[in-house]
């Protein structure tokens, strides 16, 4: 008798590429906190403050003095209190020409740039990039995606005929084009951003889940489940919607890696939401410019950050592809 095989969660847990994703998801989410000039906590005559992790939730706080915490730390009284720094101590905005074009070093784990920016510091602040735009857009696109996908396999009819209208008109859109008209349209703005990718994404969900519906809507235990009374949308997210997961989690991985590389498209471009900010096609941009004259390594550290998320977006894909859907169904 063959073993069942593995879920959904416990391949995602086997998977070094899920906790790639994850890794660059939280610092991203995190960046503040682990690449900053900041403190990362400070213990000041028996006061305790955080201000990176203040500045990683938008919200940053004074010095005990009340000016900046970079000015801070160069006062007497920061001698006399307790300070920790983040682990890559180096604000990403920060210019030090002393160090330019600064190979890796204990200092600068990646080297500086030609004007002597932590090259680190800016690779884990371009990942904030993910966080604000890639990620939340499919996030909401699976969201919107599943439900559409879902009305237009259970009620079929003009609802279907309507979804799948959509679905092909979209379709026939060129992501880049259209991405590039948005963005010179709406200025770069990052809501702007989110929400074409959303416009653009979502079909492929409701492809998958309409799909899938319609092969699933003749299982035995969608039958039982009807026969037992139960309603369409009971049985949609306590019987189908489960048996969905791992295709939904292949469509949302494979968008991610799309999101991702059309958002540093962008930004390479100089069309990008946060230009004052450091991103991966910001960085690449800039690389690209210096690459003509031996320093390689502002090119190669984004790059390389990319095509590591690209890369482990469709290895988890791959993870997330399930066999055969199972017949039966928690009643």
């Amino acid at each position: 008798m063959n073993a069942a095989p593995p879920s959904l969660r416990r391949r995602l847990l086997r998977s070094p590429a899920f906790w790639l994703v994850c890794a660059i998801l939280f610092a991203g989410v995190f960046a503040p906190a682990l690449a900053n000039g900041v403190p990362l906590a400070v213990r000041d005559r028996g006061a305790w403050t955080f201000p990176a992790l203040a500045e990683a939730f938008g919200r940053p706080s004074a010095s005990p003095d009340g000016g900046s915490w970079r000015r801070w730390l160069q006062s007497s009284r920061a001698a006399e209190a307790a300070v920790w720094m983040p682990p890559i101590p180096h604000d990403p905005l920060a210019t030090d020409l002393t160090a330019a074009d600064a190979a890796p070093s204990a200092a600068h784990w990646l080297g500086c740039d030609a004007t002597g920016r932590d090259l680190l510091a800016r690779v884990v602040h371009g990942a904030r990039g993910v966080v604000a735009v890639a990620a939340p857009a499919v996030l909401l696109a699976a969201l919107l995606g599943v439900w559409l996908g879902a009305l237009a396999g259970l009620r079929r009819g003009v609802v279907e005929a309507l979804v799948l209208r959509l679905v092909e008109l979209i379709a026939c859109l060129p992501l880049l084009l259209f991405l590039l008209f948005a963005a010179a349209w709406c200025g770069g703005s990052a809501a702007a951003l989110r929400v074409t990718l959303v416009a653009l994404l979502w079909p492929s969900f409701a492809r998958v889940v309409r799909g899938e519906l319609l092969a699933l809507a003749e299982q035995e235990f969608v039958h039982t489940a009807r026969g037992l009374g139960l309603s369409d949308g009971r049985i949609l997210r306590r019987h189908v919607l489960p048996q969905l997961a791992g295709q939904v989690a292949t469509t949302a991985a494979f968008c991610l890696a799309g999101a991702v590389v059309a958002e540093s498209t962008l930004s390479f471009l100089g069309l990008g939401p946060g230009a004052a900010s450091p991103t991966w096609g910001g960085l690449l941009r800039e690389g690209a410019a210096s690459a003509p004259l031996g320093a390689w390594r502002p090119l190669l550290a984004p790059a390389a950050a990319l095509l590591a998320l690209v890369i482990a977006c469709h290895r988890v894909a791959e993870r997330c592809q399930s066999g055969p859907v199972a017949a039966t169904g928690r009643t």
